[in-house]
């Protein structure tokens, strides 16, 4: 398992985290779902479909985090498997992944009742005997999850029928869709983002707004919890956004605005030194009367280019280049003509 695999799985794993997707899924941010009525369930499914008589070919899979999840709504208690794939990459099948988990769990429970009718010596009728399922039983409902921890919007299919060429109209009723359930940075909007109470929405943030400076100092500035993260969400941020920011190693709560303070300090300084060395060797080259003179005065002018660059590439305003550089407008437009 890699890396970001095993950060993205420890953060989801979380009871709290867990529980506030799922109360955000389902019950549109409320609070239904407790922390500590989740129960870890076994993330690997071998199933041999009504294999009793050992005649079935076993299928395994692997789901990232699933739980048993029981919750009450007005008197009923009511419970659910609730499971969450981590995808930091696009997954163009997911329709029919996600399908294939939940046939596994809805499966795995035909198999255990029929174990446990066996083991108990429940006598049943013929017809319960041959579907290893009484007339009365019921499945507890699967829901299975996507969460895209990349700031690229999800463009593969969400259904079963978008994967489908069905060529005939005439053949989609005789079809089942199905449909998959997406969480993702880039379609989540201010408001929803609130609902969440743990650090899973400041994630979803740092990897939302990863590529707009104004708009990750914006939501630095508007959310204080950025200044107290814990190690597991600061991993995820580290592993999933494209802002390559260093955390000290030896904190365990984390000042998310401190680091990408240094963070543009740290691009802004190395633009600079890149710039100076080219602008010496430069003015050497040239022969230039007071060449180091000279190429000290091109390397602060490069650091400058490659810091406007900088901005210009992560959608940073002229007005805020122009502050941030001391060019003028028509040299940031320059600048940015040259990018293109």
């Amino acid at each position: 398992m890699s890396t970001i695999d095993t950060v993205t799985k420890e953060f989801i794993s979380d009871n709290e985290v867990f529980a506030d997707i799922v109360n955000f899924l389902v019950f549109d941010g409320e609070k239904v779902v407790m922390p500590d009525s989740l129960v870890e369930m076994d993330s690997t499914s071998v199933v041999v479909p009504y294999g009793t008589d050992n005649s079935g070919t076993p299928v395994q899979k692997e789901r990232d985090v699933v739980k048993n999840v029981t919750c009450k709504i007005f008197s009923d208690m009511v419970f659910a498997i609730v499971g969450i794939e981590n995808q930091t990459n696009i997954h163009y099948a997911m329709p029919v992944r996600n399908m294939l988990y939940d046939a596994l769990t809805y499966t795995g429970q035909v198999e255990k009742a029929n174990k446990s009718y066996r083991k108990e010596k429940v006598k049943l009728s013929g017809e319960e005997f041959l579907s290893h399922f009484r007339k009365e039983d019921k499945l507890i409902p699967v829901i299975t999850l996507v969460i895209n921890f990349s700031p690229d919007k999800w463009d593969a299919p969400v259904t079963l029928y978008e994967m489908i060429d069905f060529k005939s109209e005439r053949l989609k009723k005789f079809v089942s869709d199905y449909h998959i359930n997406v969480i993702e940075p880039a379609t989540l909007t201010k408001e929803q983002l609130k609902k969440f109470t743990t650090g899973f929405r400041e994630v979803m943030e740092c990897i939302k707004y990863s590529e707009d400076m104004l708009a990750m100092q914006q939501a630095l500035s508007e959310n204080e919890r950025f200044k107290n993260l814990d190690r597991k969400t600061s991993n995820v941020m580290r592993y999933c956004s494209k802002l390559k920011i260093d955390f000290d190693s030896e904190e365990e709560v984390l000042d998310m605005c401190k680091a990408f303070e240094d963070y543009k300090k740290l691009g802004k300084s190395e633009g600079f030194e890149e710039g100076f060395e080219e602008g010496v060797e430069e003015g050497i080259e040239k022969g230039i009367e007071k060449g180091i003179e000279k190429g000290i005065a091109i390397g602060e002018n490069k650091g400058l280019t490659r810091f406007a660059s900088y901005l210009i590439k992560n959608n940073v305003s002229i007005e805020e280049i122009i502050t941030q550089t001391g060019f003028s407008a028509d040299e940031v437009m320059k600048i940015k003509e040259s990018l293109s």
